[in-house]
């Protein structure tokens, strides 16, 4: 049976609730992987499902980046592993990919908090695919922010807000789409993940 190793621990906020990120070895998945789709990952023997979005795939190398925050007692579990340390179960990649296309208009990606980290694939493979992407990060503060180089790299253009104005723009991701749409771009598709009220 695979064990997936991790060979890549990166904990992006080291308080409660923390953000940690594995690079995890599992070469079918990352040969199998489209954008958005995840995994379901158990943590210790007999341990409950966590479904994780695949933050990143490198088809080449064999690995999945997954990103997750420590909110219960199974995140928890999982955050405790270390480099080395291996995932007993891995199951994936499962879900219906996100369709991507060449859209007629820009392809506007907001990604807020967490949210970040499951919409990085999409903004890569829709700017893979010909598209001018715009993307949107939003966070409450600058330390909560992820993904800005990766994102920077999957996007043509990209804009941040932070709720406190401690980096970017002080205000919400969606008074930058608003801001987008009334400024006169052509937005062929806007893709949106992050917290429900942001969704809303």
């Amino acid at each position: 049976r695979a064990m997936f190793e991790i060979l890549e621990k990166k904990v992006w906020l080291a308080e409660e609730p923390r953000i940690v990120e594995f690079l995890v070895k599992a070469p079918e998945i990352a040969r199998a992987h489209h954008a958005g789709q995840f995994v379901i990952v158990i943590p210790v023997e007999g341990g409950e499902r966590i479904p994780l979005t695949i933050a990143d795939s490198d088809a080449k190398a064999g690995t999945i980046s997954l990103v997750f925050q420590e909110v219960g007692a199974s995140t928890i579990m999982l955050g405790r592993l270390e480099k080395g340390q291996k995932i007993p179960h891995v199951a994936g990649p499962l879900g219906k990919p996100t369709h991507i296309e060449k859209f007629d208009g820009a392809v506007v990606c907001v990604g807020g908090g967490i949210g970040i980290a499951p919409i990085h694939p999409i903004a890569k493979a829709m700017k893979a695919a010909g598209n001018h992407v715009i993307s949107i990060l939003g966070a409450r503060s600058k330390n909560l922010l992820i993904y800005e180089d990766r994102m920077k790299a999957a996007s043509s253009e990209i804009r941040i807000t932070t709720d406190d104005g401690t980096y970017g723009k002080k205000g919400f991701v969606t008074d930058e789409l608003k801001g987008i749409i009334e400024g006169g771009t052509k937005v062929g598709c806007a893709v949106v993940i992050g917290p429900p009220i942001m969704m809303k």
